[in-house]
């Protein structure tokens, strides 16, 4: 797994990238680079990907609109180079674009410009992929599924150009001579694309979260982390389950995401020793600090009575009422139950078990209901 602090180009090999951008938008029936996308335009937020990986060669190809598209990319601090033949296909531009890149580097990105929701975490992962294995294409996979952008040997450039009309970047990146290095990533970005009206909109929402992950990229964690733990699993299931209903009943404003998130991942380690620290490491670690602080909590909590009820608190309550068999309110014997199996431990439990009552109480007061009724809602 990656760590969030990304590296300077003086650390690894340096690549360039190739955005490709000179397509009709026909589909969308707008122009797709200007578009807005998470406070910016589409072209804008795919360039700042690369250079928030210090790659500073970036090519963007135009065609359709280039004098709309040139002087924005050229302010956004990558160079725009126009193809004639944009009309006649893909395959003209993504040559066009590899051209022009500098011929000391030892690979390159290829990623049209209406994928614009990865993470600058993935794009950091599959270059540190690549300095192992440079001869290798680097191709970034969600669950079992193929995404964008590839990261490809610079020794591939000969071949791509000599492709000819009716051949797709498929014939040389699928080709049994090409190694092909598959790079398990938790980002679903890198198989979302703005290609039409709801392929936009899912990706404008994606953007706008993008430091919590999805329900469907907790689950490819949960997948690859506890394969055939049926037991850890209903339990991560329970937990997020009487999560969501005690957030909804809350007046107090919670970031739902975020408490679905850290529920689902909460126990990711749970077959280790001081699992929630494990835990908190590893969601830390890809990138989901948030997450990871009230994974790190989840054990252990301090609670500001002052304050209104926090996501770490719901997460914390939650997983304390539930015992591996679904929700059981009746909390209370388990902790005495613990306290005599473990007399030693009898001052961390006790004070866990006050925590536990002390976030019921809150959370009753916001939601003016009792917590039997929250939860049988």
């Amino acid at each position: 797994m990656m760590k969030q602090q990304l590296k300077t180009t003086a650390d690894v090999s340096p690549v360039s990238a190739v955005i490709l951008a000179a397509g009709f938008s026909s589909r969308m029936k707008d122009f797709k680079p200007l578009l807005p996308v998470g406070g910016t335009t589409m072209v804008e937020a795919v360039i700042h990907l690369f250079k928030a990986n210090q790659i500073t060669d970036i090519i963007v190809v135009t065609g359709h609109n280039s004098g709309l598209l040139e002087p924005c990319v050229k302010n956004a601090g990558a160079r725009p180079v126009f193809n004639p033949d944009y009309a006649s296909g893909m395959l003209t531009s993504i040559q066009k674009g590899i051209k022009n890149i500098r011929p000391n580097h030892s690979g390159f990105f290829l990623l049209p410009v209406d994928i614009p929701a990865i993470r600058p975490s993935t794009i950091y992962r599959m270059i540190q992929a690549f300095q192992t294995t440079a001869d290798h294409v680097i191709m970034p996979y969600f669950d079992a599924t193929p995404g964008h952008p590839p990261l490809i040997p610079y020794r591939f450039k000969k071949d791509i150009l000599e492709l000819k009309n009716g051949a797709t970047l498929r014939d040389v990146l699928l080709s049994p001579e090409t190694p092909v290095m598959r790079l398990k990533v938790c980002d679903r970005g890198v198989v979302m694309d703005a290609d039409d009206k709801k392929g936009y909109k899912q990706v404008c929402r994606k953007l706008r979260a993008q430091k919590i992950p999805d329900k469907e990229e907790c689950l490819a964690i949960i997948n690859e982390m506890l394969p055939g733990e049926t037991h850890i699993r209903k339990h991560l299931a329970d937990v997020s389950f009487a999560a969501l209903k005690i957030t909804h009943a809350l007046t107090d404003k919670l970031n739902t995401d975020l408490v679905i998130a850290a529920a689902m991942l909460h126990d990711i380690k749970r077959k280790e020793k001081h699992h929630a620290a494990a835990g908190a490491r590893l969601i830390q670690d890809i990138g989901f600090s948030e997450v990871s602080e009230i994974i790190a909590q989840h054990m252990d909590i301090h609670v500001d009575p002052t304050t209104p009820v926090k996501e770490k608190e719901i997460v914390y309550f939650a997983d304390k009422i539930c015992n591996g068999h679904g929700v059981d309110l009746n909390y209370h014997k388990r902790f005495v139950e613990c306290i005599i199996k473990s007399p030693w431990a009898r001052t961390n439990i006790s004070r866990r078990y006050e925590n536990t009552r002390l976030i019921q109480a809150r959370i009753e007061a916001s939601a003016q209901k009792p917590i039997e009724e929250i939860l049988s809602c």
